[in-house]
C-alpha cells in the first residue's frame, strides 16, 4: 500500500524546516553576507522565488532564523517563569544551558552573525544592540528569590555576557559538556555561602 500523499499544510511546514534548517547552517558557516538565497534554494530543492515565498525576503531569512528559531525558546522559558513563585535565577539560566547545548547549530550561527553584526550597516545590527537589554528587561518581570542586598538586574547582565561567553568556548572545544563548562560560572556568579539555598 502506497504512503497516503501529504496535506499541503505538512508539506508547507516540512519546506520551511527545511530553509530554516538550510540557513542555520549557511549563516553559521559563512555569515549573513556569506549566504545567497540561492545557495538555500539549492539545498532545500526550490527556486529562489521558492524561498522568497516563505520568508518574503533575505532579511526575513535572517529575522526567521534569530527572533523566531533561535529566541523562541528562551522567550517560552522566561515566560513560564513569570508564572512560578519566586522561581531561581540559577535555574533559569540551567534551562537555557540545557536548550543551548542541545542545538549547537544554532549557537554556532548566534555567535557568528553577533560578531558580523558588529558593523552598524548589519541588518542584524540593531537586533543585537537591543537583545541584551530586552532580555534582562524581560527577565526583571520575574519575581526572583535572591539573597538580600543582591542587585538583580546587574547580576543577570553579567550572567548573560558570560553565557555568551562561554558558548563561544564551547564550540571552540567539541566534546565539552556545556552545563558543566556553566557551573563554573555560576560558582563566580553566585558564591557560596550568600548564595546558599538560592541555587
Amino acid at each position: 500500500m502506497n504512503d497516503p500523499t501529504p496535506s499541503p499544510a505538512a508539506s508547507a511546514d516540512d519546506r520551511r524546516n527545511a530553509i530554516i534548517e538550510a540557513t542555520v547552517e549557511s549563516f553559521g558557516k559563512l555569515g549573513y553576507y556569506g549566504t545567497s538565497l540561492q545557495r538555500i534554494a539549492t539545498e532545500v530543492g526550490l527556486t529562489k522565488a521558492g524561498v522568497l515565498h516563505y520568508v518574503g525576503s533575505k532579511e526575513g531569512l535572517l529575522d526567521l532564523a534569530l527572533t523566531e528559531t533561535y529566541d523562541q525558546q528562551t522567550v517560552d522559558i522566561m515566560a513560564a517563569m513569570v508564572t512560578e513563585e519566586r522561581p531561581l535565577i540559577a535555574e533559569m539560566w540551567r534551562k537555557v544551558v540545557a536548550v543551548n547545548a542541545a542545538r549547537p547549530a544554532l549557537v554556532h550561527m548566534f555567535s557568528t552573525l553577533s560578531a558580523e553584526a558588529l558593523d552598524p550597516a548589519h541588518p542584524a545590527h540593531d537586533y543585537f544592540a537591543r537583545r541584551e537589554h530586552d532580555t534582562v528587561a524581560n527577565a526583571l518581570n520575574i519575581n526572583w528569590r535572591v539573597p538580600d542586598g543582591v542587585n538583580v538586574e546587574h547580576l543577570l547582565q553579567a550572567g548573560f555576557s558570560m553565557m555568551d561567553g562561554l558558548q563561544l568556548r564551547w564550540l571552540r572545544s567539541p566534546g565539552r559538556d556545556l552545563a558543566a563548562m556553566w557551573t563554573d560560572c555560576e560558582d563566580a556568579l553566585m558564591p557560596l555561602p550568600l548564595w546558599e539555598g538560592y541555587r
